[in-house]
């Protein structure tokens, strides 16, 4: 090849690599840097310029990934801001199938075990993707402090009604559905375990009536604390333990269909509980440390 063909070939791989928009106004100009950089490196070396002296110009000039970077801001799924986020949660996320997945023979449970770590990662990759091409289209106001502190009083209620009639439909399915139903009975086919109705049930209503009393205290406040936020993880992990050990009993409901499925909810509800409070926990100690270092 020639120092022509060379050039050609270098300008191609950069430019493949940038949206067909930009392609020929960045070809133009780099034809034209990439000229001058093999000039004077000939000039430096008192020779003319050569396919040899052009290639080694080139290559000092970067590779053609580096260059189209230079140009044009390329659509990372996970930036290496990230990076660290992505990692904490896809390991926290496969510790928690692990210690979800029902005792099984080995080969079932590598099976599923495989399979939920797919289905893990891959829910990962789509949100790291979908808030990277957020922040890549919008365009970023000033800066503006966020008081950590500060709580929404709506957002305080709406989950207080949202555990009470949580508490409600678990309490009294039947009459739940009688209401909404104009009378009718609920099939005897969700009738729920005794053990569980009469021992089991009772914790999770309490741990929910501390949820809705700390709520209350951040809603008429209007604002939250350490002590606050310290109850309320403290509480969340209470439920999800308590549905873990519901999965554990291995019995809600006296059908088996049901059952199973009141099982498999269950699981991802924990499963949801805990990584939202490990992600709360890793904000928390970051925050103090910041805290720290800038003290």
């Amino acid at each position: 090849m020639d120092v022509s063909a060379l050039i050609d070939a270098y300008i191609h791989d950069v430019t493949q690599l940038m949206p067909r928009s930009r392609r020929s106004d960045v070809a133009m100009e780099l034809r034209g840097l990439i000229r001058e950089e093999l000039d004077a490196l000939a000039a430096s070396r008192q020779c003319p310029l050569d396919t040899a002296i052009a290639l080694d110009g080139l290559r000092a000039f970067g590779r053609p990934q580096e260059v189209a970077a230079r140009y044009d801001d390329p659509w990372i799924i996970i930036p290496p801001t990230e990076t660290r986020r992505f990692v904490f949660a896809a390991v926290l996320g496969a510790a928690v199938l692990v210690a979800l997945s029902p005792l099984s023979d080995a080969s079932a449970l590598a099976e599923q075990l495989g399979a939920g770590m797919f289905a893990w990662l891959g829910i990962l990759l789509t949100y790291f993707g979908v808030q990277s091409f957020r922040n890549r289209r919008k365009h970023p106001g000033p800066w503006v402090p966020r008081d950590a502190d500060r709580a929404s009083r709506t957002g305080s209620l709406l989950l207080i009604a949202v555990i009470g009639v949580g508490i409600l439909c678990y309490a009294a399915p039947g009459a739940v559905f009688a209401w909404f139903t104009h009378g009718q009975t609920l099939s005897a086919w969700l009738n729920y375990d005794p053990a569980f109705r009469s021992f089991r049930l009772p914790w999770l209503f309490v741990l929910w009536g501390c949820q809705a009393i700390v709520l209350a205290v951040v809603t008429v406040r209007g604002r939250t604390s350490p002590t606050l936020r310290r109850m309320q993880l403290g509480f969340q992990c209470g439920v999800a333990l308590a549905l873990i050990g519901f999965v554990a009993a291995g019995k809600v409901f006296m059908e088996t269909e049901p059952n199973q499925a009141a099982l498999s909810v269950m699981s991802v509800i924990a499963l949801g509980l805990l990584l939202d409070a490990a992600v709360k926990v890793y904000r928390n100690v970051n925050r103090e440390s910041a805290r720290m270092v800038g003290a």
